[in-house]
């Protein structure tokens, strides 16, 4: 990974979150850079790992920690998704 400095305008009052900032919080701050444009579908989970050096499962799991979730269904889709599995296995589709 090839890192590269960019000047980014930001609130004054974040400034001092961004100083004091350790290797886990840069990852999740990158991370966060980066989800608009998964969320969107510009580019995939694994992508966006490849761009920040790391596996797509720990770039999921950095997700996950902050709340946002790798599937984005509501129960009523996971409920129906759930019927079509088992319809599909008993060979009703």
């Amino acid at each position: 990974m090839n890192l590269v400095e960019y000047k980014l305008k930001v609130p004054g009052e974040l400034l001092i979150f961004l100083e004091k900032s350790d290797k886990r919080i840069e990852m999740q701050r990158n991370a966060l850079l980066l989800y608009p444009y998964i969320h969107n579908q510009t580019i995939s989970h694994g992508r966006a790992a490849e761009m920040l050096g790391m596996n797509k499962y720990d770039l999921i799991r950095i997700y996950e920690d902050l709340g946002l979730p790798y599937y984005s269904m509501d129960f009523s889709e996971v409920e129906k998704e759930i019927k079509d599995f088992y319809d599909l296995e008993a060979g009703m589709l």
